[in-house]
C-alpha cells in the first residue's frame, strides 16, 4: 500500500467498514470499547494524541469529557474527513500522515492511545520510542491490538463462523496477508512476549494487560455472546512512562 493510498482509501472499502461498524454485537462496541474506555479512566485536563485516529470519535468524546487537548494521526484520506466533522466543533485537531512518520514533540501528552491500528504498523520499535518522547513522566499509553492467536494465521477466517481457530506460526513475527472488507491487507504479527519487549525497550513500563472477555451486559445476542467467550479477539496493554 502506498502512503498516499491508504487501506480505507480503497474503493467502497471505507463504506463497508462503516456498514460493518453499524451491525450489532460488533466487537469493538462489544468487546474493544468497554475495555478501552476502563482502562483510559478520567480524561479530564489531559493532553492527548490518537494514534490512527480513524473517525475520531473517540476524540469529540474525550474533549466533552474534559480533555484539554486531542490531536489525532491519520493517513486514509476519507477517515480524516470523517474525523475533522466529528471535530468540527470542538479544539481537536487531525494531522494526515502515516504512524510510521508522526514524530513527536518532547513532553506534549499525557496520554496516547492506539486503537486497532498498530497491527498495520511493520515496525513498532520507533514507534514506542516516539510515544515515550511525547509522553510527560507520569503519562500513559493504552494500546488495543488484534490479538496474536488471531494474527498469526489467517486461515480459519476463509471459512466464514467457524468451529475452531487455527494458531499457527505464533512465534514467527512479520507480515501476515488476508482478506478483509474484500481486499487483500499487510498485518503485522507479534507474540505477546515480543510486545512487552518493545515496550520495556522503549522505556515505556507495563501496568496492565488485558484481553477481551466478553461481558454479557454489551450484548444483544446471547448466542453471540457465548460465541465470543470462545477466543480472545482483541489485547490490551496499558504502560506509562516512569515519573
Amino acid at each position: 500500500m502506498t502512503k498516499d493510498k491508504a487501506f480505507y482509501d480503497q474503493d467502497e472499502v471505507l463504506a463497508i467498514y462503516l456498514a460493518h461498524r453499524q451491525r450489532r454485537d460488533n466487537p469493538n462496541d462489544a468487546l474493544e470499547r468497554p475495555v478501552f474506555l476502563d482502562l483510559a479512566g478520567d480524561l479530564r485536563n489531559l493532553d492527548i494524541i490518537d494514534l490512527g485516529c480513524g473517525d475520531a470519535a473517540f476524540g469529540r468524546e474525550a474533549l466533552s469529557g474534559g480533555a484539554r487537548s486531542y490531536l489525532g494521526i491519520e493517513l486514509a484520506e476519507g477517515m480524516v474527513q470523517l474525523a475533522l466533522e466529528n471535530l468540527a466543533d470542538t479544539s481537536g485537531k487531525v494531522e494526515r500522515k502515516g504512524i510510521e512518520d508522526w514524530q513527536a514533540q518532547e513532553g506534549q501528552a499525557d496520554f496516547v492511545v492506539s486503537r486497532l491500528a498498530l497491527n498495520y504498523v511493520e515496525h513498532l520499535e520507533p514507534v514506542f520510542r516516539e510515544v515515550y518522547k511525547a509522553l510527560r513522566p507520569g503519562g500513559r499509553f493504552v494500546v488495543t491490538l488484534e490479538h496474536p492467536v488471531i494474527t498469526s494465521h489467517f486461515a480459519s477466517l476463509e471459512s466464514g463462523k467457524r468451529s475452531s481457530w487455527l494458531v499457527d506460526d505464533y512465534f514467527k513475527s512479520g507480515a501476515r496477508k488476508h482478506v478483509w472488507l474484500g481486499k487483500e491487507i499487510t498485518k503485522y504479527h507479534h507474540s505477546i512476549e515480543d510486545y512487552l519487549s518493545m515496550l520495556e525497550e522503549a522505556g515505556l513500563r507495563l501496568e496492565r494487560l488485558r484481553e477481551s472477555k466478553p461481558q454479557r451486559e454489551h450484548f444483544h445476542s446471547e448466542a453471540e455472546f457465548q460465541r465470543r467467550l470462545r477466543i480472545p479477539l482483541f489485547l490490551f496493554l496499558a504502560a506509562s512512562k516512569p515519573a
